[in-house]
Parts: C-alpha cells; structure tokens; sequence
C-alpha cells in the first residue's frame, strides 16, 4: 500500500476545489436548514396534541389571538346562514376531488364567523354544484380553531370571481365585500359527529418529522460524496524522473 501511495502526490486544483467547496457548503446548509424543519415541526406537533387535549373554550365574539388559541376545541352558540357560504375548492378526500363547505356562523352577540362544515364531492361537471343548504335555526357546535387557508403560491391571483362561491382561498376583505360580513381571521373546524357537517376525519397534525430528517441525510451524503470525490481526483499520479 505505502508503495502504491508513493506512486502519487497530492495535487487539488484551484478550481476544483472552490467549486467543491461551494457544493459542501450548499449541501450542508440544505441538511442543517432540514434538521431545522424537523425540530419545527416536532415543536408544532407537541403544541398541537397539547391544544387538542385541553378543554373546549366558549367564543362569544370579540377578538381572539389566533397564535395562542390556534387548535384549541371551542363551543358556538348562533345559528348557521345560507348566505354567504363558499366552497374551497381542490381539496382531496380519500383520492376524491371536492370542496370544503365554508358556511358564516352568526354568534348570539351578532357577530359571525366561518365554520368548516367539511368535505363535499364535486360533480361529474364543475357547473354542477352540490348541495350544501344548513339549517338556520338555533344550534350549539364545537370544533376546533385554526387559520383560514391561505393564498396558493400557484394560481394565487384568482380571489373569487364574482357570482362564483368556488375560492381558491379566504381573503377576508373580499369576502365582506362578497357577504356584507365582517368575519374573524380564523376559522373553526366543524368537530366530526355533527348533524351539521359533512364528510370530516377526527383532527390531526401529521408533522412527517421523518420526511424532514430523510433530507438531511440526504444532503449529508451529497457532501460526504462530494468530499470524497474532490479527494480521489486531488491525488495525481506521479510523472516518471520529476521529484516531489
């Protein structure tokens, strides 16, 4: 072996290396950032199941901080209107393309809200749109508390076109201008069970910590590989008669 190495010199080239250097350095901030996300998503799935497992509080109207009370079961008192629901469409359900059945919850105070009343299927052609009439007598509901969905990246400039109850997301300004209601910027998920509600799973948060640290290993070999290679090709071998 130590004959074998005799026959080489180290040699790394200037260029090879810098470039390599870069793809460490970028391939070791791709894992660090993943770790990152992973540590995250661990923080917001102990402060979900901590939530979840807390007693439902009663909204009576009011502002509310969102951030502290995001996943906490809560209880409504009101009664559902017909006006003013909207559908979020692209939401799949067991491989099954549907929509989500926003419908605005007036509380006892006057004051209203969306509720997520589930999942409904979409039609055998979009201009045909399912049935989502609610009863608005008096009822008591509880669900959970989250944020409105937010803009898509993709397809993010269409709001919702006027005379079409089909968004692609709540813009809380388009939609008092859309219902005349001035709504809070969360919204509560109707709990499964109720007689008001369609197809809905029990709450959850799938934080997927594994898909995040298979990353970072991912990115941790990419920068071992290019380590290891940038090495391999650093040794020349040795031109016969000139000395090291």
């Amino acid at each position: 072996m130590s004959l074998l190495l005799q026959n080489y010199e180290f040699r790394p080239g200037l260029k090879g290396t810098l470039v390599t250097l870069l793809g460490i350095g970028l391939f070791v901030a791709l894992m660090l950032w993943q770790i990152g996300r992973a540590q995250e998503k661990r923080q917001l799935q102990a402060e979900f199941d901590g939530r979840m497992n807390l007693p439902p509080i009663s909204y009576t109207g009011g502002k509310m901080d969102i951030a502290d009370k995001r996943y906490r079961k809560v209880r409504l008192s009101g009664h559902f209107m017909q006006k003013g629901q909207v559908l979020l469409d692209n939401v799949v359900y067991e491989g099954r393309p549907g929509y989500e059945v926003m419908t605005p919850f007036l509380l006892d105070n006057g004051e209203a809200l969306l509720v997520d009343r589930g999942w409904v299927a979409q039609g055998k052609r979009r201009d045909i749109l399912p049935d989502i009439r609610v009863d608005e007598g008096p009822v008591s509901v509880q669900g959970w508390l989250d944020h409105h969905r937010s803009r898509p990246v993709v397809g993010g400039a269409e709001v919702s076109p006027e005379h079409n109850i089909r968004w692609l997301y709540i813009d809380l300004a388009e939609y008092e201008r859309y219902s005349g209601l001035k709504i809070p910027n969360f919204v509560v998920h109707l709990s499964p069970g109720s007689p008001q509600g369609f197809e809905r799973t029990p709450a959850r948060y799938d934080a997927n910590v594994g898909m995040h640290i298979g990353y970072a290993i991912q990115w941790g070999v990419f920068a071992l590989i290019a380590a290891g290679t940038w090495l391999a090709l650093s040794f020349k071998r040795r031109t016969p008669g000139v000395a090291s």
